[in-house]
């Protein structure tokens, strides 16, 4: 269930309009990125309208680039909006410039054009208030959610927002159980519909961008788009050398670990805060736990009990969120702790701690005892990436190169364009027999930093394999 309030960085545009979609909504999704803001009006879970602070997106502004009315027409319906306090798009009509039809034409397009542009958004704040619209300010219409969101994700024209916002290399996509629900909504165009066919459950999305003859970035998009309206799904994960992987143990251990103590850890303590921590530092604590312990980060759990323990947690998260945030429901909530309470330790300060003992026992090449404590850092802080890192480099050292390749891809997920955490994963790939990913990963490190020793040597040695 997405929050009222958050980020785009853990909340998509997408996921939110098929959100309220869903659960059939009424009232305004607002999105803010100073000193910018847009308004998104809902009714029933169908968009409605669409208002923004930009004068580019007026709609005026649109009237006039598409030659509907004149400069002078416009100053003109200026002053007697102002003297009569009518809307402009009445007063168009009133003094006989346009008809009403136009007036509506150029609103789908107004509301189109603010939609499209909130999809190239990387970043900003989203509020939805649930409420009834008010309906002399907008000019009400039935837009399809599906059909912007598709058009929207195609429209991305940065790599890194389309990266971000989509799916792993290695995943398995395939058709929802009925796709044609999604699919009457949507324009698909002859490349899309080649894309889709590539569709089978058995091809990972690597697998499909290298058989497209579609630009991989365009056909990234599509795959990306089919995702988010829902007609596709993830039916499975190859991972590092894999083709469905096990549950890994960390992740189980770290839901059953929380979940016998978050009621005890109290909001501060799911939160690994103080009492003394500022609204931003709460915000900021919130965005990374949601990222931690979001049922929709681990779709491959199949423990009913195991997904009931992960929801109640981020639920607690939710309640922790709702209560600091508020000044006086925090201080209140102040009021009611015991001022004799133990403070309880930062589980950063105690990953820390962890991680300096691991390395102690890795350079005593004692491997099996420096990977449990690798492992008990990333437990405590999933959000350093040399934690995973290191743990990759353990797990490789006692021969468990798979699980060492997830590890050091999930290093690479907080920092990607870290050069030693690439080399050592294409070194992973080389392992595993995997040449052509070992040899793309072991570039792009070269990429980064030219001087990388490791990643050269690995590459020499797939150079020097015999040909076929």
């Amino acid at each position: 269930m997405i929050p009222d309030t958050g980020s785009l960085k853990e909340y998509s545009l997408s996921d939110n309009l098929l959100e309220i979609r869903r659960s059939k909504k009424t009232g305004i999704l607002e999105i803010k990125n100073d000193p910018i803001s847009k308004k998104v009006y809902i009714k029933d879970g169908d968009i409605v309208y669409a208002i923004s602070n930009q004068e580019e997106d007026s709609l005026a502004e649109i009237l006039l680039k598409s030659g509907k009315i004149t400069v002078d027409q416009y100053y003109q319906s200026v002053d007697l909006t102002k003297r009569t306090g009518k809307t402009q798009a009445a007063v168009f009509v009133e003094l006989g410039y346009l008809k009403p039809i136009d007036i509506i034409w150029a609103a789908r397009h107004q509301v189109d054009k603010i939609i499209m542009s909130l999809f190239q958004w990387e970043d900003g704040e989203f509020v939805f208030t649930e409420n009834t619209i008010p309906t002399e300010e907008v000019i009400s219409m039935k837009l399809n959610p599906v059909d912007l969101i598709y058009r929207g994700i195609k429209r991305i024209n940065s790599p890194v927002h389309i990266r971000n916002i989509c799916l792993s290399m290695d995943v398995i996509p395939n058709y929802r159980t009925d796709p044609m629900d999604v699919l009457q909504d949507i324009q698909l165009d002859d490349s899309d519909k080649t894309i889709l066919s590539f569709i089978n459950g058995s091809r990972t999305i690597q697998e499909i961008l290298s058989i497209s003859l579609v630009d991989s970035f365009q056909t990234m998009k599509t795959i990306c788009a089919f995702f988010h309206t829902g007609i596709i799904e993830i039916t499975e994960s190859k991972g590092a050398g894999e083709d469905a992987p096990e549950i890994p143990q960390e992740v189980i251990k770290k839901i059953e670990d929380t979940y016998s103590k978050y009621k005890k850890m109290g909001y501060y303590g799911i939160l690994d805060l103080t009492e003394s921590a500022t609204q931003d530092e709460i915000k900021k604590a919130y965005y990374r736990e949601v990222k931690e312990f979001h049922p929709d980060g681990y779709p491959y759990l199949m423990s009913s009990a195991l997904k009931d323990k992960l929801n109640r947690i981020f639920t607690f998260i939710n309640q922790a969120y709702k209560a600091l945030s508020d000044p006086e429901k925090k201080r209140e909530y102040d009021r009611q702790l015991s001022p004799k309470s133990e403070r309880t330790i930062s589980s950063a300060e105690r990953a820390k701690a962890k991680f300096q003992e691991a390395v102690s026992e890795y350079k005593k090449n004692n491997f099996a005892q420096a990977a449990d404590l690798f492992n008990q850092a990333v437990f405590l802080d999933s959000s350093v990436a040399k934690y995973h890192y290191y743990h990759g480099l353990t797990l490789n050292k006692l021969g468990k190169i798979k699980e060492a390749g997830w590890a050091i891809e999930k290093a690479l997920g907080i920092d990607p364009s870290n050069a030693d955490y690439l080399a050592e994963l294409g070194n992973i790939f080389f392992r595993l027999g995997f040449t052509l990913r070992a040899k793309s990963t072991l570039e792009k490190a070269i990429k980064f930093d030219p001087t990388n020793d490791r990643a050269a040597e690995v590459l020499q040695k797939i150079q020097n394999l015999p040909k076929i």
